[in-house]
C-alpha cells in the first residue's frame, strides 16, 4: 500500500509544471515595496556621498605620429641618418621611455612655472584651485637639503602660518611685497588676489621632488599595431592643470628629442672648431710672417720654377694636412665605440667624403643591430636568447670595425709617409733657387697651405650647422589636446547605484525567502493521499496572555481570525470520522497533535472548542499533555489535580472535570507531570474516561504531547476520530507536513487533518511556480477571502486606540 501512494505521489509531482509565474514574483517584490525603497535610498546617499568626497580624475591625450623624415636637408650628408624611424622599424616604442624620463618631466614641471599649489575646503574635501592663485609668490632662494616641505595656511583674516607635523608657526600678516623667509625657503608676495573670508592652503613645488609622482601619470601606447602613431595621455585631478601639463610635456620631449639627435652634429661642430682653431692660428702666424718678408725684402715676385715647385709643395701639404684631420676624427670614432650598446655617430667620417666603404658599411650595420636589439627589447629581458644572439653579432661587428679602423689608421700613415718624402724631394730643389726667393717660397707656401685648409674647415662647419639647423623631431602633434573626465563618471555612478539599491532590495527579498527555514507552502501540503489540509486559522492580532482572561477574547468579534475558526468548525462537522459507525448517539474524539512544541495545538484546542460553544455544542477539553502542559493557564492555573492524578488513582471522574466561566465548555487539566506518562495514556482508566466522555459531551478535543518528540499519544491515534495536526506558519519546519502522511502510512489511519496554524497573508513566501496543487481548493479559499474589506467583519483596534479606551473607562469607573 504504501508502494502505491508513493508511485500516486511520484506521478502528481511530475505532472505539475516548476516554471516561475512572473506575475506572482512581481507581487513578491510588491509585497516588501519598501525595503527597496530603502534600498534605493541608501544607494542615493552613498552615491551622492562618493560624488561629493572622491577626488575627481582627467585625462588629457594628444596624438604624435613619428616621422622618416627628420630633417629638410637630409640629402647635404649623404648617409642615411642613423636617428631614422624605418617602415620596418618599432623603435617608436621605445619612445614611451623617453618621454616618462626624468629629464623630461623635471623640464615640464619648470616649464609649468607652478611654484606653488593652492588649495581650498570644498565638499569635504580639499581641492586644487589650480590656475588660480590668491597670492602671485615669487622663489628667492631655496635649499631642498633643508627646507622641510611643510603646508602654508592663509586664514580668513589674510594671515600666514606654516605647519610642519603637529607645528604651527606664529601667523603673519599677509602684506603686498612682502618677503617670507623659512628655514630653506625664501619667497616674496608680489600681489594678493584674495579677500578677507577665505582660507586657503599651498604647499611648494619642488620639480626635483615630484617628478617620481609626475611618471606614474604618464603613459603612451600605440594607436594602431605596426604603425607608428602614438597616444600620449597624463592624469591629473585638476581639469586645467591636466591640459597645460600636457602641452608643456610635449614641448619638453620635443627639445628633449632634438638634443639627443642634434649630438652627432655637435661632436662634429666641436671637433671642426678645435681643429679651426689651430689652423687659424697657424695662419695668422704664416700671413704675418709673409707679410713682415715682403715688407723687409720688398719683394714683389718669384721665378716661374720657384712657384711650380711652391703649387705643388702647397698642394702636398694640403692633402697630408687633411689625412691628419681625418685620422684624428678616426681616432675619436674608435673611442665612441666603447662598450655600451648605442649607435654610433659617423655622418662626418671623413671631411672629403672619400673615407673607406667598407667602414661606412660595418657602422651602418652595426647601428642596424643596435636598433634591432632596442626593440627585442620592448618584449624581452636582456638575459632572453634572442637579445644574446644579438650582442654576439654586435661584438663581432665591434671587433670587425675596430680592425677596419686600425687599417685606416695604418692606410692614412703610409699615405702620410709617402707625402713627407715627396715634399722632402720638392723641398730639395729649393736649394737651387736664390735665397732669397727661397725664403719667399716657403712663406708663401706655408700661407696658402694654411689658408685651403682653414677655408675647408669654415665649410664643413657651416655645413654641419645647417644640418643641425635643419634637424625636425621625430614626431609631430597630429590631434588637438583633449581631456576628459574619466572619474567619477556622474551618469555612471548614478546607473551603478540605481542598480546596486535594486540589487540589495530585490536581493534581500530573494535572500529572505531563500534562507527562510520554515513551513510557508499552502500547496504542498495536499501531496499525500491521506494527509489533507482541513482548514487554516489566521493569525491572532491581539496579544494573548495565556490566561482566563482570553477565553472572553477570543472570538468575541467579526475578525478574520474568527471567521477562520468558523470555517474550521464548519468543515470539521461535517468531516467524515475515521472509525467505523456505532450504534447510539455518542460525541466525536478530536486529538490535537504537531511535529514539535510552540505549533499552537493548545492555542487551536481552546478556540476550536469555543467555536462549537457558539453553536450550542457540548464540549470538554483533555489536557493529555502529561509532559508540558499548558491548557490548564487558560482556565484555573492553580488547580493541581488533573488527569495524571485520575489514571494512577480512577475514583469518581466527576472530580478531574472542571467547568469553566464558558457556557458548555469543561476542561480536564494535565494535573502534575509523573514519570511515565506513556503507560497512563494506555491503562484501562484511560479508556474509561474517553468513554464517559464520548456519552456526555458532544466533542471531546484531546490537546496531546508533539508526535514529532514523543510517542505518548500514539495508542490514541486509531481511537480518534478526527486526528488535526497542527503546522505553524512561519515556524514549523518546511516538511513538517510529510509527519502527517507517515503516520497515516505507520498506524494506517485513515486521514490525518494539517491544520495551518497562525496564518497571516503575505505574499514574500508565496508560491512563484506557474503549477500548483489543486485537491482540496484552501488556499485559493484562503488567499481571496475577502470578507475585511467587505463589510461583514469588524476592524480591529489598533494599539494606541486600545490604550486610549482602557484609560478613558478607568476615567469613568474613578
Amino acid at each position: 500500500m504504501k508502494r502505491e501512494t508513493d508511485s500516486a505521489l511520484f506521478e502528481q509531482l511530475l505532472g505539475n509544471s516548476e516554471a516561475i509565474d512572473f506575475q506572482k514574483l512581481l507581487k513578491v517584490f510588491v509585497s516588501r515595496w519598501w525595503w527597496i525603497v530603502i534600498s534605493l535610498v541608501l544607494a542615493g546617499i552613498l552615491c551622492f556621498l562618493y560624488l561629493k568626497l572622491v577626488t575627481p580624475q582627467y585625462i588629457g591625450t594628444v596624438t604624435l605620429k613619428y616621422n622618416e623624415k627628420q630633417s629638410e636637408l637630409d640629402e647635404l650628408g649623404g648617409a642615411k641618418p642613423t636617428f631614422i624611424f624605418s617602415s620596418g622599424s618599432q623603435d617608436y616604442l621605445t619612445e614611451k621611455f623617453n618621454v616618462r624620463s626624468p629629464e623630461v618631466v623635471r623640464n615640464t614641471l619648470v616649464k609649468m612655472h607652478n611654484p606653488f599649489t593652492f588649495y581650498r575646503l570644498k565638499d569635504l574635501r580639499e581641492v586644487d584651485i589650480y590656475p588660480s592663485r590668491p597670492l602671485e609668490l615669487e622663489v628667492l632662494s631655496y635649499d631642498s637639503a633643508v627646507y622641510r616641505h611643510g603646508t602654508f595656511i592663509i586664514d580668513e583674516d589674510l594671515t600666514l602660518s606654516y605647519q610642519t607635523g603637529t607645528t604651527v608657526s606664529r601667523p603673519l600678516k599677509i602684506i603686498n611685497q612682502a618677503v617670507v623667509t623659512m628655514e630653506g625657503l625664501v619667497f616674496r608676495i608680489n600681489a594678493i588676489n584674495t579677500q578677507p573670508g577665505y582660507s586657503f592652503k599651498f604647499t611648494f613645488n619642488d620639480p626635483v621632488r615630484l617628478v617620481n609622482g609626475f611618471v606614474g601619470r604618464i603613459d603612451m601606447e600605440e594607436t594602431e599595431d605596426a604603425m607608428p602613431v602614438m597616444d600620449l595621455t597624463f592624469r591629473h585631478h585638476n581639469e586645467e592643470f591636466t591640459k597645460d601639463f600636457l602641452v608643456n610635456l610635449v614641448e619638453a620631449y620635443r627639445e628633449f628629442d632634438l638634443k639627443q639627435k642634434q649630438q652627432s652634429s655637435d661632436l662634429t661642430i666641436n671637433f671642426i672648431k678645435e681643429q679651426g682653431s689651430i689652423y687659424s692660428t697657424q695662419l695668422k702666424q704664416a700671413a704675418r710672417e709673409l707679410e713682415l718678408f715682403k715688407q723687409k725684402n720688398q719683394l714683389m715676385d718669384v721665378g716661374t720654377s720657384a712657384i711650380e715647385i711652391t703649387s705643388k709643395v702647397r698642394e702636398l701639404e694640403q692633402k697630408k694636412n687633411e689625412l691628419e684631420i681625418q685620422k684624428a676624427y678616426i681616432n675619436m670614432l674608435e673611442a665612441n665605440m666603447g662598450k655600451t650598446f648605442e649607435t654610433v655617430n659617423y655622418l662626418s667620417v671623413g671631411l672629403d667624403g672619400t673615407t673607406d666603404g667598407i667602414l661606412v658599411g660595418l657602422l651602418e650595420g652595426f647601428n642596424e643591430l643596435i636598433a634591432q636589439r632596442k626593440q627585442l627589447l620592448v618584449k624581452f629581458s636582456p638575459n632572453s636568447a634572442a637579445v644574446k644572439n644579438l650582442d654576439e653579432q654586435l661584438i663581432k661587428y665591434r671587433s670587425q670595425i675596430l680592425d677596419n679602423i686600425q687599417l685606416q689608421n695604418q692606410k692614412n700613415s703610409r699615405t702620410i709617409n709617402i707625402l713627407n718624402d715627396n715634399l722632402a724631394a720638392l723641398k730639395g730643389r729649393f736649394s737651387q733657387i736664390p735665397a732669397l726667393e727661397k725664403n719667399y717660397i716657403y712663406l708663401q707656401s706655408d700661407f696658402e697651405v694654411n689658408k685651403n685648409i682653414y677655408s675647408l674647415l669654415l665649410n664643413k662647419e657651416i655645413e654641419s650647422s645647417i644640418v643641425k639647423a635643419g634637424m625636425l623631431p621625430s614626431f609631430s602633434v597630429i590631434t588637438q589636446y583633449d581631456t576628459d573626465k574619466v572619474s567619477p563618471q556622474n551618469w555612471r555612478i548614478i546607473l551603478l547605484a540605481l542598480f546596486g539599491g535594486l540589487t540589495l532590495g530585490f536581493g534581500s527579498v530573494l535572500l529572505t525567502r531563500y534562507l527562510n527555514n520554515t513551513f510557508t507552502d499552502l500547496d504542498s501540503v495536499d501531496q499525500h493521499p491521506r494527509a489533507k489540509l482541513l482548514g487554516i486559522v489566521h493569525h491572532f492580532n491581539e496579544k494573548t496572555t495565556t490566561t482566563g482572561e482570553d477565553l472572553s477574547r477570543f472570538l468575541s468579534d467579526r475578525t478574520v481570525f474568527t471567521e477562520s475558526l468558523s470555517a474550521l468548525r464548519t468543515r470539521l462537522s461535517f468531516a467524515k470520522s475515521s472509525l467505523e459507525p456505532t450504534p447510539g448517539t455518542r460525541g466525536k474524539l478530536v486529538l490535537v497533535t504537531s511535529e514539535k512544541s510552540g505549533e499552537g495545538k493548545s492555542f487551536v484546542t481552546i478556540n476550536v472548542a469555543l467555536s462549537f460553544t457558539k453553536i450550542g455544542k457540548k464540549v470538554i477539553v483533555i489536557g493529555a499533555d502529561l509532559r508540558k502542559s499548558r491548557i490548564h493557564l487558560f482556565f484555573n492555573p492553580r488547580l493541581t489535580a488533573g488527569l495524571s492524578e485520575y489514571l494512577q488513582n480512577p475514583e469518581d471522574v466527576n472530580e478531574v472535570i472542571h467547568s469553566s466561566k464558558i457556557k458548555n465548555l469543561d476542561y480536564i487539566p494535565a494535573g502534575a507531570p509523573p514519570f511515565n506518562p506513556g503507560e497512563l495514556l494506555q491503562r484501562p482508566p484511560m479508556e474509561d474516561l474517553l468513554e464517559y466522555c464520548l456519552a456526555n459531551y458532544d466533542y471531546v478535543l484531546l490537546d496531546t504531547a508533539p508526535v514529532g518528540l514523543v510517542a505518548d499519544n500514539i495508542p490514541l491515534l486509531r481511537r480518534s476520530d478526527h486526528i488535526l495536526f497542527i503546522v505553524r506558519w512561519l515556524y514549523s519546519s518546511p516538511q513538517s507536513y510529510r509527519l502527517a502522511g507517515q503516520l497515516a502510512d505507520e498506524y494506517e489511519l485513515a486521514e490525518v487533518k494539517v491544520v495551518v496554524n497562525d496564518f497571516y497573508p503575505d505574499n514574500l513566501h508565496s508560491n512563484i511556480s506557474s503549477g500548483s496543487y489543486q485537491s482540496s481548493g484552501y488556499s485559493s479559499y484562503q488567499y481571496g477571502y475577502a470578507y475585511q474589506d467587505s463589510g461583514y467583519l469588524s476592524t480591529p483596534k489598533s494599539g494606541w486606540r486600545k490604550w486610549v479606551g482602557k484609560v478613558f473607562k478607568s476615567g469613568q469607573n474613578g
